[in-house]
């Protein structure tokens, strides 16, 4: 074989040669509790319940998801009492991902179908959303829950991005009617064996003070 001959070989072969993918990695969201400090301003005599629930619209490079949690029986809480945890979601984030999650948590809807929701759909550009963006988002998300007299608790946003395979939950930030009490750390995800990554938002629409603590873990 000619020296120019195996050069054509060898280049052939290093085009034809290519490095697979990553595979996307998974996190699950997890809503570690929901702490009512104190209720939303009573609806009448005797009104010593509030019926929270979450909606959630997840904003993402390939789709776009929305849902109504609980889906069956309804939640009810008590002043100073916690609802226990519950899995929020879980993404799947390719190399390269950003994915937003917008969250609310709304009380006392007499309606709740997920064919309701209005929300828009995936954009590869959620991390890029401004704040005025994301209230805008969220606005037309619960407008059929508040059209229903649902009282809007308060709404955040998470961040989380895939970093050539590590993945981090890379923001907490408030939309509406919340402050932000504890950030999710700056170290990346952890597996399933290992603590969960951690923050927490306070609520305040409607006169209540609620306290919601999320959790972010990747799936293995």
């Amino acid at each position: 074989m000619s020296r120019a001959h195996a050069w054509s070989v060898l280049a052939a072969s290093v085009v034809g040669f290519s490095v697979a993918s990553p595979p996307p990695g998974k996190v699950q969201l997890t809503i570690a509790t929901l702490h009512a400090a104190a209720l939303t301003t009573s609806r009448g005599a005797g009104d010593s319940l509030d019926a929270p629930f979450f909606v959630m619209s997840v904003i993402g490079p390939h789709a776009g998801a929305r849902a109504v949690l609980p889906d069956g029986k309804p939640l009810s809480i008590r002043r100073d009492e916690a609802l226990g945890a519950r899995p929020l979601t879980e993404l799947s984030l390719g190399d390269g991902d950003s994915v937003q999650v917008l969250l609310s948590v709304l009380e006392n809807a007499t309606e709740r179908g997920a064919d309701r929701l209005r929300a828009a759909d995936g954009s590869k550009d959620a991390h890029r959303l401004s704040a005025s963006e994301r209230a805008e988002r969220v606005t037309q998300l619960l407008a059929p829950f508040v059209d229903q007299g649902a009282h809007v608790l308060g709404s955040g946003s998470l961040l989380l991005t895939n970093e050539g395979g590590t993945i981090y939950w890379r923001s907490l930030e408030c939309i509406a009617s919340c402050k932000v009490v504890s950030a999710p750390p700056a170290t990346p995800l952890a597996t399933k064996a290992a603590q969960p990554s951690a923050a927490t938002l306070e609520l305040s629409g409607h006169g209540g003070t609620y306290h919601l603590a999320l959790q972010a873990r990747r799936e293995p």
